[in-house]
């Protein structure tokens, strides 16, 4: 068995309170509040030291592999390879912008350095998990060209090849012919708003497995035979079929078709697409639900929905009929108040290439905001939308980008809801945040220029602040914060906290409440 240690005696801890509440009632908290407290590093402080052991079953004896990671980086993938006693140990400098590949020896302890990925910025954590090991080769997908592709290396860590190339990305890698010496991976390409799951044969030779334009995922049977393919797009609910790998459909298993009547039933807007070009020459992407019965001799109130995070894509073409949530939304719900609801991916977000993805690097919050004055810029140019009536929410890094995007100055936002926002940098965790921005103690300016804090005193429109107090993910303390910077600038805003819920905000009436405020919100003030 292998394991990594984490010594966590230098990290500092963070405590919440805790009340009686209900949904669930906490009895042992009923007169006294008590307390949740446990380790949190924040930017630029202390982190655990990690180290990896394995453990024999028959000799019962533990062994330190012999791992050359400094003292506050990461281990953050370990995982056996095809041979006996050989474990494979993922390592991250703290910067996270060198990846290290040690294959190490259980027993022994002795490891050895097979392959290093570097990146100017960022190493991005989700290609960890698109490495498999087979008996003399292993997959690794890599940004080094600009976009993120599949590269083909021997156990020894020796290239074999790069498989993929060219202006898209490659999502997922999902498997490897031995016999045909064929690669099956899913990719964007031709659309960023799309993906496809394909074949590439030994002589290079590309084929396109799914033929349904959308959103495609696929699950390969051992043999690489069959893949269920779950397909869906704006227009078409998720159906699931089984396929073989000459791209043909054998047998479709769930065609929403109930579904599909039962919505006919409804007078339910449609989610469409569309793009523009800021004034600095950037083309973005968004979706827009236009408000039941719409008309285009009216002008109507917009709300922006949004998250922007680093890599992150709201705008796609698949079925989700409001905002990042399967199925029907509240923006749909909005709509049929007579909303005009746009969502637009800005500068940052993920599917253009990294140069695109990591324009925000060492300044989160900047470029970001920007995009989203100018979204509603274009937006009021629109015949039917009224520009004077725009509003912007958005949940988490959404909810940071409100705050960053009402106060810049002459914002177009009349009013704004941020749930559960970061207010500053400093206050979230080491991982996440010093990915993007280093530590406060390097990037001085770049976590000033992000803070909402150092805006406070340019915010404008209506605020309504949403946390909850036990959110053991981005702080209560963010709100707290931010609301005292407002008090002391002389702002007016509305704080709706949330005993004892965390970052999701939810139990018992809470999401219902939750989401009525928000709309009572839009109504009054759009």
């Amino acid at each position: 068995l292998a394991f990594i240690r984490f010594d966590e005696s230098d990290v500092h801890s963070f405590s919440f309170p805790l009340y009686g509440g209900q949904a669930p009632f906490l009895k042992q908290f009923e007169l006294y509040p008590g307390f949740y407290t446990y380790k949190y590093p924040k930017a630029g402080q202390a982190n655990a030291k990690v180290s990896v052991h394995s453990f024999d079953i028959k000799s019962r004896v533990t062994r330190k592999i012999d791992i050359p990671v400094a003292e506050d980086g990461y281990i953050p993938r370990i995982r056996f390879t095809k041979k006996e006693n050989q474990l494979a140990v993922f390592t991250l400098n703290r910067h996270q912008n060198q990846l290290d590949l040690y294959i190490a020896d259980a027993r022994s302890t002795v490891s050895k350095l097979i392959l290093r990925d570097e990146s100017p910025q960022y190493i991005k954590p989700e290609v960890l998990d698109q490495v498999h090991f087979y008996s003399d080769n292993f997959s690794f997908l890599s940004e080094k060209s600009g976009y993120q592709h599949l590269y083909w290396y021997n156990t020894q860590g020796t290239l074999v090849k790069q498989v993929t190339q060219g202006e898209f990305e490659v999502k997922n890698f999902l498997g490897w012919d031995a016999k045909e010496n064929s690669f099956y991976y899913e990719s964007n390409e031709g659309n960023p708003l799309q993906s496809a799951i394909y074949k590439l044969d030994a002589k290079n030779k590309k084929t396109q497995l799914t033929n349904q334009q959308g959103t495609n995922r696929a699950i390969f049977s051992h043999s690489l035979k069959y893949f269920l393919n779950t397909h869906s797009s704006l227009k078409q609910p998720t159906s699931v079929a089984l396929i073989d790998n000459k791209g043909k459909t054998l047998k479709t298993l769930i065609d929403n078709n109930d579904l599909k009547t039962k919505l006919a039933h409804y007078n339910l807007p449609e989610k469409e697409l569309f793009s523009f070009t800021t004034p600095q020459g950037t083309e973005l992407n968004g979706w827009m639900i236009k408000p039941t019965n719409f008309s285009a001799n009216k002008k109507y109130p917009v709300i922006q929905y949004q998250y922007s995070g680093p890599g992150s894509q709201e705008v796609l073409d698949r079925w989700a009929v409001g905002g990042d949530r399967q199925g029907i939304g509240w923006e749909s719900y909005m709509a049929s108040q007579g909303f005009l609801i746009v969502c637009v991916d800005g500068r940052g977000t993920g599917g253009r290439g990294a140069s695109f993805e990591k324009s925000t690097y060492l300044n989160l919050g900047v470029k970001e905001s920007e995009d989203q004055v100018f979204t509603a810029n274009y937006i009021s140019t629109l015949p039917y939308a009224d520009g004077n009536r725009i509003g912007i929410w958005g949940w988490s890094y959404g909810g940071y980008m409100t705050l960053m995007s009402m106060s810049i100055l002459n914002s177009p936002f009349k009013a704004g809801v941020a749930v559960a926002p970061v207010t500053d940098w400093k206050f979230y965790d080491t991982i996440y945040g010093e990915r993007y921005m280093r530590t406060p103690q390097e990037n001085f300016e770049g976590y000033k220029s992000s803070s909402a804090f150092t805006r406070a005193n340019n915010l404008q429109g209506e605020l309504l602040l949403v946390h909850g107090m036990a959110d053991d993910n981005v702080h209560f303390q963010n709100s707290v914060e931010y609301s005292e910077e407002l008090i002391q600038a002389n702002k007016s805003f509305k704080l709706q906290a949330y005993p004892n819920r965390d970052h999701g905000i939810y139990g018992g009436n809470t999401r219902h409440h939750l989401f009525t405020q928000l709309t009572e919100f839009f109504l009054k003030n759009l």
